[in-house]
């Protein structure tokens, strides 16, 4: 859930600077929906721009980053950089915690497998009854 609000509050900024930076409001020059205004598909419709800025920030925070859209002026750039930095730090902590969850769960299952071993070898060596074993 925090990471669908996340996503949504960096589309939303990545809208906004390109809004705020643009040259020309009709074609957005000097900005990544340059490239978008002139297509007739998405001229106009603010849902297909919001989902295109959406689909930018989820392969940029999960470091895909196909690169099909891009920043086109250093304050696009500059906040795509950050995005990138966030990211990976994110992805790292994901996989750490990942990392450590499975680690513990091996060390309980070895943990588990060495008293089973104990109890074989004691029902062997001493000859308990199996009733007691079980």
């Amino acid at each position: 859930m925090i990471f669908i609000l996340a996503s949504h509050i960096v589309s939303c900024f990545w809208l906004i600077i390109a809004e705020l930076v643009t040259l020309d409001p009709e074609t957005f020059s000097g900005t990544w929906l340059n490239t978008f205004a002139k297509d007739p598909v998405y001229k106009g419709s603010d849902v297909s721009l919001y989902y295109i800025s959406f689909y930018w920030t989820i392969t940029t925070i999960t470091t895909v980053g196909y690169g099909d859209i891009s920043g086109t002026n250093n304050y696009e750039r500059l906040f795509a950089s950050f995005v990138m930095v966030v990211g990976v730090i994110l992805f790292s902590i994901a996989n750490g915690a990942l990392a450590s969850i499975i680690s513990s769960l091996d060390g309980q299952s070895g943990e588990y497998e060495d008293k089973l071993n104990t109890l074989i070898l004691a029902h062997k060596e001493f000859e308990f009854p199996t009733r007691l074993y079980i």
